[in-house]
């Protein structure tokens, strides 16, 4: 009877004992736990989670340094994309004693009264972060091993020494970095280092040897077409270099032709097989604009073709190579061009013109810049981003030039409101709407009434915007004594009408006189002319698609008083007297303003 008791008793003791410790651990971690070598026994839950909390953020601020002999690299946690989870930590912690079946649960508790057990951080590390930063250690220190290899010396061919390298061992420092990381530990982590033999060494040079002197025993001939072109073997020998290939089971030496060193030979060969890509254009004759194609271009292409020289440089007796070519593609290709819709004239306009030398030269350089310009859909025409500014070193002259009082004065691109104004009128009879417009301060009765436009460098400007869902081309031809521009793209049907106002708001012109010792006393001339003050108004209508739009062209010129200058150099002393005149000074071949039948002022 007592043999059966007493093991019983023992058992009572035993869970007894058992249910003592699951009553003293209840919502703490049991006795004799570390996390990351800090004893956390007997600590509740959440106390356990904000202690472990507060001691990750201590660790992850502190960094942890990559050392190698003098090299020392600091790194945050944050820098690798450490992040750790205490929670999840504590947890895995606590349920070591409360895990799998009541025996297993019992082992578990009894082993920790008889020594600790530690448990691991539970978080996460950005791997490619951790390998990026390996990387960058590795091109520090790697020392990487040099194969074998040859090089000329003359006409003989030695041997250049192989050489053991000695690299980062990037897979031994990824586990010391994940063991750092992923504890409470920054500390100093030694970068472990390995040698590497070189894959090529001195014995197996000899095959590359062999095939080196077959590749400079005899010229080439490289060819393209009809021509050809004599490689003599010292180009071949200063052409030659030597690469490992094949897998590392059986890499060896071999000798080709260097794209880099047989570029110099192969210059004078580019520069005759090389064809500039030509873009797609349009020819126009005023009425339709006909795609002229693309053409694609050709380079040498150095790669290729040292290729192909490696390749009849290592033969005895086929040893001709044809010049490899690469297609370069044209700025616009001929199918992109028939997708813009550029097709027919969708409007034009022409204006006449005399004039000084520098006035016409000025009118031809601002037609030229502004020929073959292409508006996309939405898009908006500028004259002053297109032309530029206009300065000597663009090609633009000195010639008259309307300033905003009114007067004359000579300056740089005098002439090219002449350009604005049939520009202006082309785009206005296409219907297109118009986004900046102002017209002279001196009215021309050479251009339509109303229908004038003045640009100068910043302001103002002329602004044009393509409302269709096509291209614009715009076409400028400007001889000696006429402009035209032409509106090319797909027409939509739609139609123009217009009318012009009377004069209005008109202001009789004043007097204002100066005096000048240029002129006997009591004589007197016309300095300048000027104009009568007026105002008019300019009414288009656009239809297109059953839909009206209107817009209204204001054009104010203010009064100009006529300057008049008065003599006052005493007739006693006049040696010479000049002419007293009160007529117009002579013609300069530009736009006459009206009313003044005399006179002949530039339109600016």
């Amino acid at each position: 009877m007592r043999r059966v008791l007493v093991p019983i008793a023992l058992m009572g003791v035993v869970v007894l004992l058992l249910l003592l410790d699951a009553l003293l651990s209840l919502g703490r971690i049991h006795s004799g736990l570390t996390i990351s070598g800090i004893d956390f026994g007997r600590m509740p839950r959440e106390e356990a989670v904000a202690e472990l909390s507060h001691l990750v953020d201590e660790s992850m601020a502190e960094p942890l340094v990559l050392v190698r002999d003098t090299y020392r690299w600091p790194v945050l946690a944050a820098d690798l994309g450490v992040e750790i989870d205490p929670a999840a930590t504590v947890e895995e912690a606590m349920a070591i004693t409360r895990k799998g079946n009541l025996f297993q649960q019992l082992a578990a508790r009894v082993s920790l009264y008889f020594g600790d057990r530690d448990v691991r951080l539970q978080g996460t590390i950005d791997q490619e972060r951790m390998d990026k930063i390996i990387s960058l250690v590795a091109e520090k220190l790697d020392l990487p091993p040099v194969n074998a290899s040859l090089k000329f010396e003359g006409d003989e061919i030695t041997i250049i020494a192989c050489r053991d390298g000695f690299v980062v061992d990037r897979p031994v420092l990824r586990y010391q970095l994940h063991e750092v990381l992923l504890s409470l530990h920054s500390t100093d982590v030694p970068i472990p280092m390995v040698a590497k033999s070189p894959n090529v060494k001195a014995a197996d040079t000899s095959g590359a040897k062999e095939a080196a002197k077959l590749m400079v025993s005899a010229p080439i001939t490289l060819t393209h077409e009809d021509a050809t072109w004599t490689m003599p073997t010292e180009s071949i020998k200063l052409s030659l270099d030597f690469t490992v290939t094949g897998t590392r089971s059986s890499e060896k030496l071999v000798p080709y032709v260097s794209p880099d060193k047989v570029q110099e030979f192969l210059q004078e060969i580019s520069e005759t097989v090389r064809q500039k890509p030509r873009k797609a254009t349009w020819e126009t004759d005023g009425t339709t604009a006909t795609i002229i194609p693309a053409l694609f271009g050709k380079e040498l292409d150095t790669v290729g073709t040292a290729a192909a020289l490696t390749e009849a440089a290592s033969s005895k007796s086929q040893r001709v190579a044809q010049v490899a070519i690469k297609e370069t593609p044209p700025e616009r290709t001929t199918e992109q061009a028939q997708a813009m819709g550029i097709a027919k004239s969708i409007g034009s306009y022409t204006t006449k013109f005399t004039g000084s030398a520098n006035r016409v030269s000025n009118i031809q350089r601002a037609a030229s810049l502004i020929d073959s310009t292409l508006v996309e859909p939405g898009g908006t025409f500028s004259f002053n981003n297109t032309v530029g500014q206009r300065t000597e070193e663009r090609g633009f002259k000195t010639a008259p030039v309307i300033k905003e009082d009114g007067r004359l004065e000579d300056d740089l691109g005098g002439g090219i409101c002449q350009v604005a104004t049939t520009l202006f009128n082309a785009a206005f009879f296409t219907g297109l709407p118009i986004v900046q417009r102002e017209n002279h301060t001196l009215y021309i009765d050479h251009y339509p009434m109303g229908r004038d436009a003045t640009v100068s460098w910043g302001h103002p400007d002329l602004q044009f915007r393509n409302d269709t869902d096509y291209w614009l081309l715009i076409k400028a031809y400007a001889s000696s004594n006429s402009v035209t521009f032409a509106i090319y793209g797909t027409p939509d049907g739609r139609k123009v009408t217009y009318s012009t106002s009377d004069w209005q708001n008109i202001v009789k012109q004043t007097e204002k006189r100066i005096k000048t010792d240029e002129l006997p006393l009591g004589e007197t001339r016309v300095k300048d002319y000027g104009q009568d003050g007026r105002s008019c108004t300019v009414t288009r209508t656009v239809t297109v698609n059953s839909q009206t739009r209107t817009h209204t062209f204001y054009s104010n010129y203010p009064m100009v008083p006529k300057l008049i200058e008065e003599g006052t150099k005493s007739k006693e002393t006049t040696t010479t007297t000049a002419p007293t005149t009160t007529t117009a000074p002579p013609s300069t071949g530009s736009p006459t303003p009206t009313a003044l039948p005399t006179t002949t002022l530039p339109s600016g």
